[in-house]
C-alpha cells in the first residue's frame, strides 16, 4: 500500500510540473507571437482566446486532479478502494481492449479521410497523411518496445 501512495504522490508532482509547464509554454507563446508580429497590441481575440483556453483549461484539470489525489491519501477507505480499482485485472484488459479498438478505429478514420482529402485539397491531404504515419511509426515503436519489454 505505501507503494500506491508513493505512486499517487507522484502523480501529484507530475500534475504540478504539468501545469507550469503549460504556462510557461502559453507564456513563451504570446512572447513569440509578440516577436513575429512586432507588437503585443497585434495579437488578435482568436489567438489570445485559443491561448487563454489552454492555459485555463490546464490550470483547472490539474488542480481537480491534484485535489482528488490528495482527498485520496488523506481517507484510508478511499485509499484502499482506489488501489483495489487501479489493480484490478478485469479493469486493466478492459482499458488495454478498448484502447487497442479505438487506435484502430482511428487509422481507418484517418486513413479514409485522407482519402477524401486527396481529392479536395493537397494541403490537407499531406497534414493528413503526416499525421498517419507518424501515429503508425509510433504505433509499430511501441509494439516493438513492449513485446520485447513484457
Amino acid at each position: 500500500m505505501k507503494s500506491f501512495e508513493k505512486e499517487l504522490r507522484r502523480r501529484i508532482v507530475i500534475n504540478s510540473f504539468y501545469a507550469a509547464g503549460m504556462g510557461i509554454t502559453v507564456i513563451v507563446a504570446f512572447i513569440l507571437k509578440a516577436f513575429v508580429w512586432g507588437r503585443l497590441d497585434t495579437l488578435d481575440s482568436w489567438d489570445i482566446g485559443i491561448l487563454a483556453g489552454l492555459l485555463f483549461g490546464s490550470w483547472i484539470t490539474a488542480a481537480l486532479r491534484i485535489a482528488r489525489l490528495r482527498k485520496v491519501l488523506k481517507d484510508p477507505e478511499t485509499l484502499e478502494a482506489s488501489h483495489i480499482a487501479a489493480h484490478d485485472e478485469r479493469n486493466r484488459m478492459i482499458a488495454l481492449k478498448t484502447g487497442r479498438a479505438a487506435i484502430r478505429l482511428f487509422l481507418l478514420l484517418l486513413s479514409l479521410s485522407a482519402v477524401v482529402a486527396s481529392l479536395i485539397n493537397q494541403t490537407v491531404f499531406l497534414t493528413i497523411a503526416m499525421t498517419l504515419v507518424t501515429l503508425l511509426l509510433l504505433y509499430l515503436l511501441l509494439s516493438a518496445y513492449y513485446s520485447r519489454k513484457i
